[in-house]
């Protein structure tokens, strides 16, 4: 992206990477909402003038809908990446119910989150990385789950009040996000927006075979925005 001109800026939520927290854990969703809020600010008085254009990724990306939905974040237009609305895996029933009772009783127990990290990426070296980071989990909360389920249905229920333009990212090989409903939201905002669908592209498709066609795609829509979007030189953050 700094190829283009474009600067690059990235945070890790609580609970994860070098934050603080329990990992894998929040007491409520608008934690997440209002950790991206003050990031996003931040980032706009560091640049100035100059646009920015949040990018959520998985979570990230429902945490960025609720964020705009809410006016936490009022871009002139965003990215989403595999936005994590549904997975792939379905949750039994009863496994569900179990999750919803623990998020009450026992808000911080916490389980594996199933992620094979092979479903990541079609690279081997992104994915021998990612085991050996110190730095990654595969920790979820009850608590986080079950607010997890909350922002999604909620996500889905208000995506016709969503007006701000979107570049939405699915990777059509992905094993661990469900992109169908990805493209269920995208049939029910009536914002401007564009789609790009990668057939092959798992979880991660910045970091996957083929990644130089997705930054380039998103570069093009970043520095030459519709009529309605800022000329300026764009800035993206992500989370």
């Amino acid at each position: 992206m700094a190829d283009l001109g474009i600067s690059t800026y990235a945070v890790d939520l609580r609970g994860m990477g070098e934050s603080t927290g329990q990992r894998g854990h929040i007491d409520s969703w608008q934690d997440w909402v209002q950790d991206v809020a003050l990031f996003v600010q931040m980032v706009q008085e560091s640049v100035g003038g100059l646009e920015v254009v949040p990018l959520g990724h998985s979570f990230g990306g429902v945490v960025l809908i609720s964020a705009v939905m809410q006016g936490a974040v009022r871009p002139g237009r965003f990215v989403l990446s595999n936005p994590a609305l549904a997975t792939r895996r379905r949750v039994p029933v009863l496994a569900r119910a179990l999750g919803w009772v623990a998020s009450r009783l026992w808000p911080r127990l916490a389980l594996s989150n199933g992620v094979d990290p092979k479903q990541l990426s079609r690279l081997p070296e992104v994915v021998a990385q990612f085991r050996s980071d110190h730095l990654v989990h595969d920790r979820i909360s009850a608590r986080l789950f079950t607010e997890w389920v909350g922002a999604c249905r909620l996500a889905m229920a208000q995506a016709s009040t969503l007006n701000t333009p979107y570049y939405l990212i699915i990777g059509g090989g992905d094993q661990l996000i469900e992109g169908l409903q990805a493209q269920e939201f995208e049939a029910r905002t009536p914002a401007r927006h564009q789609t790009r669908i990668y057939p092959d592209a798992y979880h991660e498709p910045f970091n996957d075979l083929g990644s130089e066609l997705v930054f380039e795609q998103l570069g093009a829509w970043l520095v030459e925005p519709e009529e309605e979007t800022s000329g300026d030189d764009a800035v993206g953050g992500g989370w």
